[in-house]
């Protein structure tokens, strides 16, 4: 009997048994379908973060975060606007690690902010 040729991935190497040997395809998917997988990570998204926004949809872990988002955010333009350069921001703590990163050495505290 001849052993099988080898092949790089498990997942080729099980595909090539079923085949070469039994003469059928697998009775059971090798790898999950791509609707099944997302279907699952939206699963996790519901249970990880079950505050939903209702305009864009985007998820929070915090009520409180949600109603940040939709006060503040959702649907608005950015009103941080860097005192150093033409960069908006929809939060605050953002525009102050924007100057941090980009502008060492400047004020992070500004009137304008």
């Amino acid at each position: 009997m001849m052993p099988c040729i080898m092949l790089p991935t498990k997942q080729q190497r099980l595909i090539h048994h079923h085949h070469h040997h039994q003469q059928q395809r697998p009775a059971y998917p090798v790898m999950p379908l791509m609707k099944n997988l997302a279907s699952i990570i939206m699963a996790k998204q519901r249970i990880n973060f079950p505050y939903r926004c209702e305009q864009c949809g985007k998820g929070y872990q915090h009520r409180a975060t949600l109603v940040r988002h939709t006060r503040h955010e959702c649907g608005k333009e950015p009103q941080f606007k860097c005192p150093y350069c033409a960069h908006r921001t929809k939060q605050r703590g953002n525009l102050y690690q924007h100057i941090r990163t980009n502008h060492p050495g400047k004020s992070v505290f500004s009137s304008n902010i």
